[in-house]
């Protein structure tokens, strides 16, 4: 049987999964992952003892949710443990392949190891993921991966360009090969691959003949963005006959580079919850004026919780349940507001309101996810920077001249958005008016905005892409 047909098999199987057995699984394994950590890793066993924890004590999944401690970043990679041997299987470091690093933007490093077995594993999910979305299999592909930190893209099946974060590289990669090739997949992070695309067509390159693919991933992807994407390459994502995909994937150092995904009926469903005001409500019922990430994740390799927060959302907690895991990380809080969907709620969401039609083919649960950071203005109203992106998008003649950084702060005013011009942007009074006015007619709070001159941006002259920008 061929690696294809082997696919194909596996794909039919995703379609007909049960969801509650599958629930029900995902528990099993993150009890079993539970009981290893406590009687194998050194770091785990001091946190265990320090909650006062008798690991014997836990039982059931309701116990686990009830009574294991809850870590975070700052708590495994932080000062206080001082040997990242104490956090691995029996306090060993051996057989290690690949370490991932994390971009440090919270201001702690974590990291990611990987023995080759976990790594073959890795590159048979991905090709999994690439054949079902993009049908590499039986389509030439170049896969250019402009993702920072050398984080490598695992696949036996496509060409692979890893360019880093330099735009010129991409785009003459792009203009070199994706002529010799059936199709062209380019991951990256959004505001790069909104420079590489403009630059690319200042640059000559007819984005529209070539229709390449585009994985983003590093933040939420705003739904304006797609949109915005889709309009320069010359597709229309609300058509069903476009084959060519924009989507995102989500991941951390910690656990692997695509963790959670979108598919195109997750592409479709989000655009669905973006116009409906009723459907959004009905499947989300949380921070309605921010629209969230739709992706969906194997239950098989991650157990995911809600964990509740001061102002009534929620963060999400990971249970890595990877058989081979050197550090099985257990409830950890990536601090990443969310909440879970199963499969069941959506489907009986979509079917009260009519909308059977948009359910996904692929029966796994799902995350909403809004990302990680928010500000508090004086009125008490708290805005996302995923808020202010969507704004930025919603009309291509203002998207167009910005580069898509911005700064929000706390000032007398309420609320100040510094936002940063291209560096040759054809600025003009009615340019500056309109953008203006977009802000101010759609931000329910007081608002100081500043448009600054590429070169006058005072959070970074030239942005480096290698680390995350921070909008707060």
């Amino acid at each position: 049987m061929t690696n294809h047909s082997k696919r194909q098999q596996a794909l039919e199987a995703l379609y007909h999964l049960d969801p509650e057995a599958l629930k029900e699984l995902s528990a099993k394994k993150a009890l079993k992952v539970f009981e290893t950590a406590c009687a194998r890793i050194p770091a785990y066993q001091n946190i265990v003892r320090q909650a006062g924890l008798n690991p014997s004590a836990i039982k059931s999944i309701e116990d686990f949710k009830k009574f294991v401690p809850v870590l975070d970043k700052e708590t495994i990679f932080g000062p206080d443990v001082p040997d990242i041997k104490q956090l691995c299987l029996d306090g060993r470091l051996e057989n290690i392949r690949a370490i991932i690093c994390s971009s440090g933007h919270s201001g702690v490093f974590s990291y990611g190891l990987k023995t080759q077995e976990e790594i073959e594993e890795a590159q048979d999910a991905i090709d999994f993921m690439l054949d079902y979305i993009f049908n590499v299999s039986e389509k030439k592909t170049l896969l250019v991966n402009c993702l920072p930190r050398s984080m490598r893209v695992y696949s036996s099946l496509v060409t692979m360009a890893d360019t880093g974060v330099r735009p010129d590289i991409v785009i003459h990669t792009v203009k070199t090969f994706a002529s010799s090739f059936d199709q062209t997949i380019i991951v990256g992070e959004n505001s790069f691959l909104k420079k590489v695309l403009e630059d690319g067509a200042e640059a000559g390159i007819d984005w529209r003949c070539v229709h390449p693919h585009l994985v983003l991933a590093e933040e939420v992807l705003p739904e304006n963005m797609r949109t915005y994407f889709a309009e320069i390459i010359g597709v229309d994502p609300d058509q069903p006959e476009n084959e060519t995909l924009i989507g995102s994937s989500f991941g951390l150092a910690e656990f692997g580079l695509n963790l959670f995904h979108e598919t195109r009926d997750l592409i479709r469903l989000r655009r669905l919850l973006q116009r409906d005001e009723k459907f959004r409500e009905a499947l989300i019922g949380l921070d309605l004026d921010n629209l969230p990430a739709l992706l969906q994740y194997d239950p098989n390799k991650l157990f995911v919780e809600e964990i509740s927060t001061n102002d009534g959302l929620f963060h999400l907690a990971l249970t890595n349940l990877e058989d081979r895991a050197l550090i099985p990380l257990v409830r950890y809080n990536t601090a990443d507001e969310g909440i879970c969907i199963p499969y069941g709620q959506l489907e009986e969401t979509l079917g009260r309101l009519g909308y059977e039609d948009y359910l996904p083919k692929i029966r796994l649960p799902l995350l909403a996810i809004w990302g990680r950071t928010k500000i508090r203005v004086n009125e008490g109203f708290s805005i996302r920077p995923e808020f202010i992106k969507e704004l930025l998008y919603r009309k291509k003649d203002i998207a167009s001249l910005l580069t898509g950084n911005f700064q929000l702060s706390k000032s007398r005013a309420g609320l100040r958005i510094e936002i940063q011009a291209k560096e040759k942007a054809s600025r003009s009074v009615e340019f500056e008016n309109k953008l203006r006015a977009l802000l101010l007619e759609n931000i329910p709070a007081r608002i100081e905005i500043i448009i600054y001159p590429y070169k006058e941006f005072p959070h970074g002259m030239e942005l480096n892409y290698e680390k995350k920008f921070k909008y707060i």
